[in-house]
């Protein structure tokens, strides 16, 4: 065998050995945030099921500890407690699919509007409208609704959470638009659709993926939302943020109930993520790529 034969196999195995070991270092790296990630619902989901004594103690027991479910039972007989999760999954569907809906038709004409010189600003107007902090409009919102009659409605919480998310969900919703080749509906529109045939038989099927995605972070944000219904609900469309946070008090924090309700307040969002995971991923692929 030559040098050159043999130098070039040393550094094949070299490459190799560099590579295996860079893989190697990704893995941990990855695994170590994934741990990060999640620990926080490992110790909400873990101080649910601890005695009260054991919520307290220093260091903290993160598996020694006597299993209860006391608390999960102090949740359920909780006078209001199942009103209360149907209200936050009732409102958080609703004002979901209404964002998703009207976001991806709006989507959809920024997209196909080449000619509208104004498109860029407009898509950052909609973001600045979302970073807006909402507290600066709840006090003038909270005149007008009680002026109205609408606080503590049902209907009024679904309205206004699609409105402080539709622009979100229009931004998002743009960029998978913009996948789609346009010939597909001007071959359509050569065949004689029309332009809702193309919209509903062409564009729709292939913006599953995105609109599956839009839905997951539009849920999560109405979700978890708390400044609108702890200031424009009352006891009727009360939902589990609010809930959740009535466990805090100026004198006591009852964290063992407080995180049984956080737990139980995952399992949905949990659920649904499930569900659309095989559009959520092709959706988050297909739309980090903006052309």
């Amino acid at each position: 065998m030559t040098k050159d034969a043999t130098y070039a196999i040393r550094l094949k195995t070299a490459r190799g050995r560099i590579r295996l070991f860079g893989d190697l270092g990704a893995y941990v790296l990855l695994g170590f945030g994934v741990l990060l990630a999640l620990f926080p619902v490992f110790w909400t989901i873990s101080t649910s099921i601890k005695q009260r004594v054991d919520t307290f103690v220093l260091p903290p027991k993160f598996f020694a500890f006597e299993l209860t479910l006391k608390n999960y039972v102090a949740i359920f007989n909780t006078t209001g407690f199942g009103k209360i999760y149907l209200n936050t999954i009732i409102i958080t569907l609703a004002s979901t699919l209404l964002c998703v809906a009207v976001g991806s038709m709006a989507a959809y004409a920024l997209a196909r509007s080449p000619r509208f010189r104004s498109r860029g600003t407009l898509e950052v107007s909609l973001i600045l409208v979302r970073a807006v902090p909402a507290i600066v409009i709840m006090v003038p919102l909270f005149h007008i609704i009680s002026h109205l009659g609408l606080y503590d409605n049902h209907l009024m919480l679904i309205l206004m959470y699609a409105a402080v998310n539709i622009p979100f969900a229009t931004w998002l919703m743009a960029s998978f638009v913009d996948q789609i080749p346009i010939a597909l509906e001007h071959s359509a529109a050569v065949d004689g659709a029309s332009r809702w045939k193309i919209l509903w038989l062409v564009v729709l099927p292939l913006l599953l993926p995105g609109m599956a995605a839009t839905t997951i972070f539009i849920a999560l944000l109405t979700w978890n939302e708390f400044l609108i219904p702890v200031m424009l609900a009352g006891n009727s469309a009360k939902t589990l943020p609010v809930f959740i946070a009535g466990f805090i008090s100026a004198r006591n924090l009852d964290w063992g109930p407080m995180a049984a309700a956080s737990s139980l307040a995952i399992v949905p969002i949990a659920v649904l993520t499930v569900l659309a995971q095989k559009w959520l991923v092709s959706g988050l692929s297909s739309g980090a790529i903006k052309g």
